[in-house]
């Protein structure tokens, strides 16, 4: 079981569309890759304007930041996808954003690492996120938003969350902190920490200010340090679990069932040539 410390300020964008599975995205200017075989357990993956920096990291987490897919919704590939690790910088044309290097980070993985997924739908065990109070009432850290974020970014002012989600992971416990976000985007955050596919069924619409601090360890396969499940029992011990947190934080819950939802299946990947 290995810890990621980090804090990422973001707003969870649609995923990626089936044409986007299918079709190679715009290329880098240039890109390298390297195997990492060192013992350390960082990781880290930033997305700068026109630039893209990767160490110590699996391709299924690289699947997960491409396409936006919690990792809990990307199935199947061979056991290296967890295991084996790389470094990868690569470069775009200037005034590149965020997003367009990610439509190439694509565009890398179908071409290097020979990556080919397709969508489909399927019956299994899910978590649904559900208001938990019979008068609908909500919890103290979740606030209907007045805050018009109209064409403006994710930002940070006066220590408080703009127009996004923060989402910041510390040893044992986590964090979701948004404003002006829809739940639909938290939902898609909060799957990250998730074993589970998570399907929102909260009815809520609009958008909201957030506040959600809860116990958290990311599980990984063995050499990995990949989100993708929840140890309910790890964190400090005044940081309650994501179940109880939702619960009297938010005025929320999650209910575990059987139930169907969409699902990335890695169909073919290759062991990139390394540079």
């Amino acid at each position: 079981m290995k810890q990621l410390s980090y804090a990422v300020l973001l707003l969870a964008l649609p995923v990626a569309s089936m044409a986007a599975l299918q079709t190679p995205d715009a290329s880098f200017d240039a890109a390298s890759i390297k195997r990492n075989a060192s013992a350390d357990t960082r990781t880290r993956f930033d997305t700068p304007p026109s630039r893209l920096n990767a160490v110590n990291v699996p391709l299924r987490f690289l699947i997960r930041q491409a396409y936006r897919v919690p990792e809990s919704r990307i199935l199947g590939g061979p056991a290296w996808l967890d295991s084996d690790r790389f470094d990868i910088v690569a470069t775009a044309a200037p005034g590149a954003t965020t997003d367009a290097v990610r439509g190439m980070l694509r565009g890398l993985l179908q071409t290097r690492f020979g990556l080919r997924l397709h969508m489909e739908t399927r019956e299994m065990p899910i978590y649904v996120l559900r208001v938990a109070r019979t008068d609908g009432s909500l919890g103290p850290g979740l606030r209907r938003s007045s805050t018009d974020c109209a064409g403006r970014p994710a930002a940070m002012a006066a220590g408080r969350v703009q127009c996004g989600i923060l989402v910041s992971q510390g040893p044992g416990s986590a964090s979701l902190r948004g404003g002006s976000a829809t739940i639909e985007s938290f939902a898609r955050l909060l799957g990250d920490f998730l074993e589970r596919p998570l399907n929102d069924e909260t009815g809520l619409t609009g958008t909201f200010d957030l506040d959600l601090q809860f116990t958290a360890q990311r599980s990984s396969s063995p050499g990995a340090v990949t989100p993708g499940g929840l140890a309910a029992s790890a964190g400090p011990d005044d940081v309650p679990t994501v179940f109880t947190a939702l619960q009297e934080q938010l005025g929320l819950k999650l209910d575990a069932q059987r139930g169907r939802a969409e699902v990335w299946v890695v169909d073919t990947a290759s062991p990139p040539t390394v540079d």
